[in-house]
């Protein structure tokens, strides 16, 4: 469901595995090249834990209360409390784990002669990538002869599972966010809320709600694997408030791209103070296929970021510097003429069945009539007879209100 690379694997590590085992998980695939399907985003119903200092914290046990899942701390080096995690170390230590560079065995001692760091070689992305290859493609298909399992391979039976019994729904988000995510502190003013120096967050609901009554510092919950959307509390204000993130280039990236994508902007326009969104969103598409391939922070020891590094790096990337929105240009007409016979840039007309005109400058009524009287006295013989096919009026082309086409006509018409 999840797997977290870290080197000192404490409460910030464990709240960042239970984020990924609830979500989705279709990034990761991408990223690294994954040809199977990863496991879908579900609840949690229980987690088992030992005595590990990342596992049995307040931090943790709090927020799987928060999540509605059940928490039972077992013994520690008592296999038989935990058997499916077990069975899982087991399984990638022996196939995977034993043949990577730099393995240092299971205890001192284990490979004489063998110098475990001169031949670490891989980074901390390299290796991430290595494990959820192995976790989407290769242990899901692999023949589990755990408890219960009776040789039926993982990806058979979390399928028959959802379709007999059915997974754990998946969380909220906004009850996700807020006992799982991240946590800021900040006020809010007339466009929105801003976390982490630079990243902006609004809502109509939001905007109605501070401005009937004033009050101090908000609640702001992030999840840092996706910060498309965000989740407000106010004080003293039932309920919650979801948010939207307010420029649209950051959709979908982390907290940790965010920053990188904003830096490399940054250096390379040292002088700029207000940081438009193409340009931003230019920045993201060339780095794009270097961000899948690369780890964001290269140096960390760990596959993920902390609150506190994200928080720091947060502060002097968008020091002295703003992400706007770019100014669009829209097609406008003069006052008083939208409800008119006239047509202005991107203005036509439309309604229930009636005529559309093809001229875009002249009295819609009055060409009709004319067209109408023009192709009369055209269809007069010179003897004065009138040819019947001639003389029948041009048809006006109705258009149906449920298919009606978008878009400008196809016959721009005569200028009268």
């Amino acid at each position: 469901m999840a797997w977290i690379l870290s080197d000192q694997p404490k409460a910030e590590a464990t709240l960042a595995l239970l984020r990924m085992a609830t979500r989705d998980k279709t990034k990761e695939k991408k990223k690294y090249g994954c040809q199977g399907d990863p496991a879908p985003p579900v609840g949690l119903g229980m987690v088992k834990t030992d005595n590990g200092t990342g596992l049995r914290s307040k931090d943790v046990v709090g927020s799987l209360l928060g999540t509605s899942a059940s928490y039972t701390a077992v013994r520690t080096y008592a296999s038989a409390d935990k058997p499916y995690v077990e069975r899982l170390f087991g399984t990638t230590e022996s196939v995977l784990l034993k043949l990577i560079h730099g393995y240092t065995g299971r205890k001192a001692g284990e490979l004489p002669g063998y110098d475990a760091k001169a031949n670490g070689v891989l980074d901390i992305d390299e290796l991430y990538g290595i494990l959820t290859r192995f976790f989407i493609d290769e242990y899901p298909s692999m023949r589990h002869m755990g408890v219960g399992m009776g040789g039926r391979r993982p990806a058979e039976v979390i399928k028959e599972l959802n379709e007999k019994r059915g997974l754990y729904t998946p969380l909220p988000e906004d009850q996700r966010r807020i006992h799982l995510g991240w946590k800021s502190e900040v006020t809010p003013n007339d466009e929105g809320v801003r976390v982490f120096g630079g990243i902006w967050y609004n809502s109509n609901e939001f905007q109605k709600a501070i401005d009937r009554e004033p009050r101090g510092k908000v609640a702001v919950f992030v999840d840092p694997d996706n910060v498309t959307e965000a989740t407000a509390i106010i004080p003293d204000v039932k309920g919650e408030f979801r948010l939207q993130l307010q420029v649209t280039a950051f959709a979908e990236l982390t907290i940790s791209e965010v920053l990188e994508v904003t830096q490399a902007y940054l250096k390379e326009n040292p002088d700029v103070t207000e940081i438009y969104e193409d340009r931003i969103a230019s920045e993201r598409r060339k780095r794009f296929d270097q961000l899948k391939k690369t780890g964001v922070e290269r140096n960390l020891p760990r596959s993920h970021s902390t609150f506190e590094e994200v928080r720091n790096k947060a502060a002097s990337v968008f020091s002295g510097a703003r992400v706007v929105p770019s100014p669009k240009d829209f097609p406008t007409v003069r006052p008083g003429d939208i409800n008119s016979g006239l047509s202005g840039p991107g203005v036509l007309s439309i309604g229930e069945g009636e005529t559309i005109t093809d001229d875009l400058h002249g009295d819609p009524a009055s060409d009709s009539i004319e067209g109408t009287s023009e192709a009369a006295a055209e269809a007069t013989s010179v003897d004065g007879a009138e040819d019947p096919e001639a003389a029948r009026p041009p048809e006006t082309k109705t258009i149906d209100p449920k298919h009606r086409p978008i878009g400008r006509p196809k016959t721009k018409g005569t200028f009268k």
